[in-house]
């Protein structure tokens, strides 16, 4: 099949399904804001201007990472029984409106209680964002829509923390918080005027919620379990770099933020090339395959950190590890969306990002005491490591698919 081809259907599913690309467009818009909030501004703000430790800055933003958990399932929950778009509206305000607030107060714990706001608010995004595209779409699917997905909210991610390095070393903290609020604000527009249910609300989605927590006790399995624990290991290392990505660039490589930002630019571009068609693959050819070796090759970049600061090799690596990104997460998505009933899909798919978020609140807080108290390097090490455990389980699982 010709690249034509590939990128034929994703445009064709913009195109028809006018939902889904206004969807697509939130996703991006908030993992801006969040990219540039969690991975560029909030470190450097905390470091900067309130001269906190990094230990500190990793318990900042572990606070929203446990908050966004708390209220995940909560929140899928709540999308199951009455509508996913009230709750889209509601997560977008809670994330905006600390934005305002957060360059105004003098202590870490005022700071850090916005942020709890702010995590609250995320919380409610995502369970309701997902069980609305998978209310559009068949398992059959499943890997092309979530590689597309995968692909807006990396695209986000990437643009963020690149965003946030081009912004800070131009503007001061304060816009900066401002140009975050302005694009959460912007994403609330486009759910509030252009996102419609895909379903119709009915009467009997009461009932099916109530059901659903059944459901879940009834539709647990070991293979979910696996599924659910490689999650948990993929968040948790991705997790230990979030407070360290822009002091890595600054104190390890001494690079000024809009330099390591150029640095960030072409392992983003590789990774949003290859994701859909990964995801196309997962759909085609099945799911351990690009798992396992998503898992093994990244890996092997954040093994490798310690052994050299040359920024060409430094952005090789990155591109490795946004190789295996692009192959793991679009058919680790769609391996557990096959589990997951119809009648309950909120509630699991908030289930999945709880254990998905427990993993990113723990992980800021473990590499930020790795990187004081051990050495710069080892939060790269441990995250490896738990790289290949979710590796191994992912054999594990391939070969009890094949009994």
């Amino acid at each position: 099949m010709n690249s034509q081809l590939l990128f034929a259907k994703p445009f064709r599913l913009l195109v028809t399904h006018k939902t889904f690309a206004v969807l697509l467009a939130t996703i991006v818009l908030m993992e801006i804001a969040h990219g540039v909030e969690l991975i560029a501004l909030f470190p450097l703000y905390l470091k900067d201007v309130m001269r906190e430790g990094v230990d500190t800055i990793g318990i900042t933003l572990s606070t929203y990472l446990v908050a966004d958990i708390l209220i995940r399932t909560p929140a899928g929950w709540f999308a199951d029984r009455w509508a996913r778009k009230p709750l889209l509206v509601i997560g977008i305000l809670l994330s905006a409106f600390p934005l305002v607030l957060m360059p105004r107060v003098q202590s870490a714990q005022f700071f850090l209680a916005l942020n709890a706001i702010n995590g609250i608010g995320a919380g409610c995004i995502w369970p309701a964002l997902y069980a609305a595209v998978a209310d559009l779409y068949g398992k059959t699917r499943y890997g092309l829509v979530l590689g597309i997905i995968n692909m807006v909210m990396l695209g986000g991610i990437a643009l963020g923390p690149i965003a946030g390095g081009f912004l800070l070393s131009r503007v001061n903290y304060a816009n900066a918080f401002y140009f975050c609020f302005a694009i959460a604000l912007l994403a609330g527009t486009l759910v509030v005027f252009f996102i419609r249910e895909a379903r119709p609300i009915r009467a009997e989605n009461a009932n099916d919620a109530r059901l659903s927590v059944h459901a879940f006790a009834r539709f647990m399995n070991p293979t979910l379990a696996r599924l659910l624990f490689i999650g948990l290991l993929l968040t948790l290392a991705i997790g230990m770099m979030l407070p360290l990505v822009a002091l890595f660039g600054r104190e390890v490589l001494r690079v000024p933020p809009d330099i390591f930002a150029l640095i960030l630019i072409p392992p983003g571009i590789l990774t949003l090339a290859l994701i859909i068609p990964a995801g196309h693959w997962a759909d085609r050819r099945g799911r351990h395959a690009p798992l396992i070796a998503g898992l093994f090759l990244i890996a092997l970049p954040f093994a490798g950190a310690p052994l050299s600061t040359n920024l060409f090799i430094v952005s090789a690596g990155a591109m490795l590890a946004g190789l295996g990104y692009a192959l793991l997460v679009p058919a680790w998505n769609a391996l557990v969306m096959d589990y997951v009933p119809e009648n309950a899909r909120g509630l699991f798919l908030g289930a999945v990002a709880t254990a998905q978020g427990v993993g990113l609140a723990i992980g800021p807080v473990i590499g930020g005491e790795l990187w004081e108290r051990v050495w710069v390097y080892a939060p790269f090490e441990v995250a490896a490591f738990f790289f290949l455990i979710a590796a191994g389980l992912a054999i594990i699982e391939m070969r009890a698919a094949r009994k």
